[in-house]
């Protein structure tokens, strides 16, 4: 009965993962939106993730630009036409010196060619102190 309920949940997986891909033939498909640096101190600096896609229309397209919700990020995206069937890979780079620390959530939307809507790609984690130097002996 159990290898039965197994089945069955890998058969909707299957499917809704298919219409998944089915909805989105008109445009880029990434593997993942969403990156999750988990803990990061302010100190560390430049902090990066990469988006991999693959285009999955009929059509070549271009990204047109990379709006960041914080100008703490830059973002490195293919600047030339992405054909049918083929991939890239969009790098967002997260500067954390001089950010607070706490939880960060932040959003990235590429502008894409024709008339499709923007992708959305998030990162987030939480930026963790510096550790504070004690560099006077104890007393």
């Amino acid at each position: 009965m159990i290898d039965f309920k197994r089945h069955i949940v890998t058969l909707f997986v299957f499917i809704l993962v298919g219409s998944a891909f089915a909805a989105d033939k008109d445009g880029l498909v990434f593997n993942d939106t969403i990156h999750d640096f988990g803990e990061i101190s302010v100190q560390s600096g430049y902090n990066t993730c990469q988006f991999d896609f693959v285009n999955a229309s009929d059509s070549t397209i271009f990204i047109l630009g990379a709006l960041s919700s914080c100008n703490c990020t830059t973002v490195d995206y293919p600047r030339e036409a992405i054909k049918p069937g083929k991939g890239g890979v969009i790098r967002i780079t997260y500067d954390t010196v001089g950010r607070p620390p706490g939880p960060f959530d932040r959003t990235v939307l590429l502008i894409l060619s024709g008339e499709r809507p923007p992708v959305r790609l998030r990162y987030r984690g939480t930026a963790t102190a510096a550790p504070s130097l004690n560099i006077l002996p104890p007393f």
